[in-house]
């Protein structure tokens, strides 16, 4: 997993889920408040709160059928992306409905993505390290978990939460993105393709 063909795509999948999880834990945290702060009530502030979480019952759902037939990668990109447009788009003054809509776009995106990246790095590696390749990107995407809250509580307590405790979240999902499509095919997939041709 460390050695010279994975170790730069062993760090790109640690970004990734240092991402994934700084957006979920640290979203879901300051996403009430957040809310609150640009003007909704707090009734509808916790209805966001709902609405994000509930939005990764759906987009697991849907995200896994796609990822069957189109690929876990592209998939996983996508739906980083999605989580981003999501986010960002709560910053806009919207009818309420489309707000809650969008609320729930970005937790089916969030939690959809991060689901998919430890599927990616079950495909990805080799079944000799497949084990050790998840541990580390789960062990260092915890960090994320720790960064994201205290980014939230940070942007608040400077008075910044709106707009950017949406937009430092939705770059972190546009990075996570790039990462997925950036990131080269398998040596191990290339290696067995080579093997075909002999």
């Amino acid at each position: 997993m460390l050695g010279r063909l994975y170790f730069l795509r062993s760090v790109a999948f640690w970004a990734a889920s240092f991402c994934g999880l700084m957006l979920i834990y640290g979203f879901s945290t300051w996403l009430p408040d957040t809310m609150t702060r640009a003007g909704f009530s707090v009734g509808s502030a916790l209805s966001f709160l709902l609405l994000f979480q509930g939005g990764a019952v759906i987009g697991n759902l849907v995200a896994g059928g796609l990822a069957d037939r189109f690929g876990t990668k592209l998939i996983c990109g996508v739906f980083f992306a999605i989580a981003a447009i999501g986010i960002s788009l709560l910053s806009v003054n919207l009818p309420l409905l489309l707000t809650y809509l969008f609320a729930g776009v970005a937790g089916a995106g969030v939690f959809a993505a991060m689901v998919l990246v430890y599927s990616y790095i079950g495909q990805y590696y080799p079944a000799s390290s497949r084990a050790t390749a998840l541990g580390w990107a789960a062990g260092i995407g915890r960090t994320g978990a720790i960064v994201g809250p205290i980014l939230g509580g940070f942007l608040a307590g400077a008075g910044l939460a709106v707009p950017w405790g949406f937009y430092s979240f939705a770059i972190a999902g546009v990075i996570a993105a790039l990462i997925i499509f950036l990131l080269p095919r398998s040596p191990a997939h290339v290696d067995v393709e080579k093997s075909e041709w002999i």
